[in-house]
């Protein structure tokens, strides 16, 4: 894999114009489409809009509660009759939710759909490396099965949807080249599911979790699903780079000009360890996270996952590796996984001296990477919409706690 410079930093990369920006990402897909990734902002300043919908579950259901928040998302006039629409969730194991998409979600998102036109709604995913191996001549696992077991099967078929598990497609046809530029963080090594070139629109759903490597899993870090089982390698192996990814796999165009929501319900939180076991907080008055730009709906989601961290008990806590054993885990991961060959290539995976530096503007966080990649810089501001219930205090607090993020209540 030919690697950039340290003198041809993101910053270099960020300052490349929209057409070459395009050319550099479109790599050697020749029916990607012409519009190429979102781009980036140029002189004026640009404002981004997340919607935080809370709801009593004595009063109203998760599937009312889901449609009111996508409804206050988005008017869905992307949605013409009859076009194809890829539901990503995150079925990354076999454990319940917040492990995995609440399937009460999936349920509303996929029959407001329907309700609106949509023809063919797919819903899908590959799980973690841990539990599905998708390989040239064998596949091990099945992420039909942990859909099965985390009721995500059940509310997919219920609600109409053709289920689509990236490893049950033949491996010679299942994935396509993504970025093929040496300038790029991947260069070579992104392949990504074919079925992203075949869909109109796309509707992301992923969790709110801790993350034992990459310190969260929120709508950016569910791409990495798209991704072949040899990507996921790389993305481990060349660890020092793994933010960098993560936010690379989100500017390519199947997903940077088709995603149209990004839908996270905190019923419960995953507060420790992630991606699949660790502490589950539940809310007495979920709320939902939503909006049309993924980057902001994570800045938003995370930071209601440091809320959520300071309901969790110390004890628990201070039992999370992540970060001071990160890097040792990953080491181990990429070991049992891929082969003492990769591990002994291994780079060292960058943490952020724990959870709240994550948030921090100057992190080298894939949110942060994002905003500059896919939008050449932060928001101006990130309008806070507050529906349903109204936001706890302490929530409010959080979000507004660093001005510097630009998270403005409405």
């Amino acid at each position: 894999m030919t690697r950039r410079s340290d003198s041809l930093s993101r910053r270099h990369f960020l300052g490349l114009s929209g057409s070459s920006l395009l050319a550099l990402l479109a790599g050697v897909n020749a029916s990607w489409p012409a519009g190429g990734v979102v781009s980036p902002r140029q002189l004026e300043a640009y404002r981004t809009r997340v919607l935080l919908h809370t709801f009593d579950p004595a009063q109203t259901t998760t599937t009312e509660a889901v449609r009111s928040a996508v409804l206050g998302t988005t008017d869905l006039s992307w949605l013409q009759p009859g076009d194809s629409v890829f539901v990503k969730v995150a079925c990354n194991s076999n454990l319940p939710a917040p492990s995995v998409t609440s399937p009460a979600v999936l349920e509303g998102v996929v029959q407001l759909l329907q309700e609106a036109g949509a023809g063919t709604v797919y819903v899908g995913d590959m799980s973690g490396a841990m539990f599905v191996r998708h390989l040239p001549d064998e596949t091990i696992g099945s992420t039909r099965e942990n859909m099965r077991e985390t009721g995500l099967l059940e509310a997919a078929e219920t609600a109409g949807a053709t289920v689509h598990c990236f490893e049950e497609v033949p491996y010679a046809e299942a994935y396509i080249r993504g970025v093929a530029d040496p300038n790029t963080y991947w260069g070579a090594d992104l392949q990504v599911a074919a079925i992203l070139d075949e869909v109109d629109h796309v509707v992301n759903l992923p969790r709110l979790g801790k993350h034992v490597l990459a310190g969260a899993s929120l709508g950016l870090k569910n791409a990495v699903g798209y991704i072949s089982d040899t990507s996921r390698m790389v993305l481990h192996r060349d660890a020092a780079t793994f933010h960098q990814k993560i936010a690379e796999v989100n500017a390519i165009p199947q997903l940077a000009d088709k995603q149209r929501l990004t839908l996270t319900l905190v019923d419960q939180a995953l507060t420790t360890y992630g991606p699949d076991s660790g502490y589950h907080l539940a809310l007495d008055q979920p709320l939902i996270v939503a909006s049309q730009d993924v980057v902001s709906h994570d800045q938003v989601a995370l930071l209601t996952l440091l809320w959520a961290r300071d309901q969790t008990p110390a004890a628990v806590l201070a039992e999370d590796p992540y970060p001071d054993q990160s890097h040792s885990l990953n080491w181990w991961f990429v070991r049992v996984t891929w082969g003492e060959e990769a591990a002994n290539r291994l780079e060292q995976l960058p943490t952020f001296g724990g959870m709240p530096g994550m948030a921090a503007l100057e992190a080298l966080s894939h949110i942060n990477v994002a905003y500059d990649l896919l939008y050449g810089g932060r928001p101006e501001a990130v309008d806070v919409a507050v529906g349903g219930l109204g936001l706890p205090d302490d929530l409010a607090a959080v979000l507004t706690a660093d001005p510097s993020l630009g998270l403005m209540l409405a």
